[in-house]
């Protein structure tokens, strides 16, 4: 039994994994720290110009398989090394509302807030000629 132990930790090919897999810790927090330098300056952009920075978002999505990639590594789901092992992933932005111009929104927001003519509270006035006015009401 003892003998199988050590003939399992003098294996190579996993101490080499180990070594791939401290790597990409290192890769995996780097990235992390990018992203969330992305967040701070895509939101920037997104409050000034009310549109998202295509660039940054292509790199924020490609960061995010990155990052995928590494954990699946990492957890042992896959023995393909990510970059710089493999290819970059370039992952294409789906359709994303933010790349969109938006300031037409800040117009139909404000005019939501207002009242329309037809949205008045009714006042008593009598519009409709079947509304008995409260004075004319039969007590009961």
């Amino acid at each position: 039994m003892e003998e199988e132990l050590r003939e399992r930790l003098s294996r190579g090919d996993i101490w080499g994994r180990a070594l791939y897999m401290v790597f990409f810790a290192i890769a995996y927090s780097v990235a992390g720290t990018v992203v969330t330098l992305l967040v701070i300056f895509q939101f920037l952009a997104i409050l000034f110009t009310r549109k998202a920075n295509e660039p940054l978002l292509k790199l924020g999505n490609n960061i995010s398989a990155y990052i995928g990639q590494i954990l699946r590594f990492q957890t042992f789901n896959t023995e393909t090394k990510p970059f710089p092992f493999s290819s970059w992933p370039e992952e294409e932005v789906q359709d994303n509302r933010w790349l969109q111009d938006n300031s037409s929104t800040d117009t139909v927001s404000n005019d939501a807030t207002e009242p329309e003519p037809d949205d008045e509270p009714d006042d008593g006035s009598g519009d409709e000629p079947d509304a008995e006015p409260d004075s004319e009401r039969p007590v009961q």
